[in-house]
């Protein structure tokens, strides 16, 4: 009987170990990743109304700074996630789903300095697309 307990604690040890990787590994990254993905979703409707960086009398509008830096801190964050910490077979499914974090990425960084609401609307747009945000706002 000793031995039959012997291989159920090396069992028990070897898969409360393969769980703690998975999650610390895999897991926490893709739902990191996820949890900026919503973040984006949910600024872009905050920031609508900013996408004109200045007001009728020409003055730039108060949260212009704030989206400009909030834009700009997602796209390094989502950048350093896919580049770094997202699992393989996670980026394959993401491809799969013709989701692509890296233009993401990049045009969050055009959202952040751009001046016309036209072009504005169309990187929102093309940020949704890459990101597989299901908005119909802005």
């Amino acid at each position: 009987m000793g031995m039959d307990q012997f291989w159920i604690t090396l069992l028990s040890i070897a898969t409360g170990a393969g769980g703690y990787l998975i999650t610390t590994f895999w897991m926490r990254s893709i739902f990191l990743y996820r949890n900026i993905k919503y973040k984006v979703a949910s600024d872009l409707v905050f920031f609508a109304n900013t996408l004109d960086l200045k007001k009728l009398d020409g003055s730039y509008s108060d949260k212009t700074p704030a989206r400009n830096e909030v834009y700009r801190r997602y796209a390094s964050d989502i950048a350093a996630l896919y580049n770094n910490k997202l699992p393989f077979w996670y980026k394959l499914w993401l491809k799969l789903r013709k989701a692509d974090p890296k233009l993401a990425s990049s045009e969050l960084i055009g959202l952040s300095n751009e001046s016309n609401r036209e072009e504005a609307k169309l990187r929102i747009k093309n940020i949704k697309e890459y990101l597989k945000i299901p908005l119909d706002r802005p």
